[in-house]
């Protein structure tokens, strides 16, 4: 490990401080090293670990390959070939990733350029506002492209989904709330709705249709068409109601996984939840993803860097060893 600081390290160090200590206050840091089970908590780091990041945002799963994982980070995007074991730096450096998805042979790539991870935003926690860029991949994320679509403002992108009825279909929210949808391959883009009525921060939409959207400070939400949300409680494993990320099970029409402090299942399109990772309460998770190809297989991102894998759909967890 390397005994210097460069003026660079120092500034993301910086910021990351600045993190903690928010974190520290809403009791949303990890304080114990990841378990290697969905019960057990051990006292050291026993497993893979994901490059240094001052903040994980999203993850994909490669529709050919379930051990080809892409996670976007504040500082572009981490490519895995060997699911999760090792990790390397795939572009898009200078971009605050907080977007992946697959439209057809494509990977897109979403977010904002500027150094700060994350913002509050009004009553809300979202990507800072900056000028956006929406960046494409034709070979698994090994190289990119920026585009420009007409139709999307370049403002800050804060989620991208595709609608699994539709997989042509590709949403894109912004951090002002405004949802717009492209059916064309990202060429342009149509407004759903200028404003979704909740805080902007991460959504999906089921195999049936529902959307589910949250965000760090109000919980979880579903929705019939982006617009009308109906709050659904739940409780973290730190007694919290964080939502991070969700994923949908390709193969089920109503199974959803939500991070938090822990992780969150849904088997009725998130309209209730139950904890399935624990890992002591004390885990902020990120990142979580499901493979297209393999169905039961899924996988999470800790904020303390730990990897996690399920075999059965999300049911139970394992770290990457």
């Amino acid at each position: 490990m390397k005994r210097f600081l460069t003026r660079r390290r120092l500034v993301v160090l910086g910021v990351i401080a600045l993190f903690v200590a928010a974190f520290v206050a809403i009791g949303a840091v990890s304080r114990s090293s990841p378990s290697t089970s969905s019960t057990a908590v051990t006292s050291a780091k026993t497993g893979a670990l994901l490059p240094y990041a001052a903040w994980y945002w999203t993850m994909l799963v490669s529709p050919s390959n379930a051990n080809l994982l892409l996670v976007g980070t504040n500082a572009g995007v981490l490519r895995s070939a060997n699911g999760g074991k090792t990790w390397k730096t795939a572009g898009l450096t200078n971009l605050n990733t907080t977007s992946l998805a697959q439209v057809g042979s494509s990977i897109y790539a979403g977010g904002v350029v500027g150094p700060n991870p994350i913002a509050r935003i009004g009553t809300g926690r979202v990507a800072p506002a900056g000028t956006a860029v929406l960046s494409v991949s034709t070979d698994d994320g090994k190289t990119w492209k920026t585009v420009h679509p007409s139709g999307l403002p370049k403002t800050t992108i804060e989620a991208m989904n595709i609608d699994p009825a539709n997989p042509k279909a590709l949403y894109v929210l912004l951090n002002t709330g405004g949802l717009y949808r492209s059916t064309d391959g990202a060429r342009s883009f149509e407004l759903v709705t200028s404003k979704i009525g909740i805080i902007p921060y991460a959504f999906t939409i089921t195999n049936n249709g529902q959307f589910v959207g949250g965000d760090m400070d109000s919980g979880s939400h579903t929705s019939p068409n982006a617009k009308a949300w109906t709050a659904t409680a739940f409780t973290d494993a730190s007694g919290g109601h964080m939502v991070m990320e969700y994923a949908v099970q390709p193969s089920g029409a109503s199974r959803v996984l939500m991070t938090s402090m822990g992780i969150e299942m849904s088997t009725d399109g998130g309209k209730t939840w139950h904890l399935v990772l624990k890992d002591g309460g004390n885990v902020m998770f990120g990142p979580v993803a499901y493979a297209p190809k393999s169905p039961q297989v899924a996988y999470a991102i800790g904020f303390d860097r730990s990897i996690w894998r399920s075999d059965d759909g999300g049911q139970t967890w394992s770290q990457i060893p």
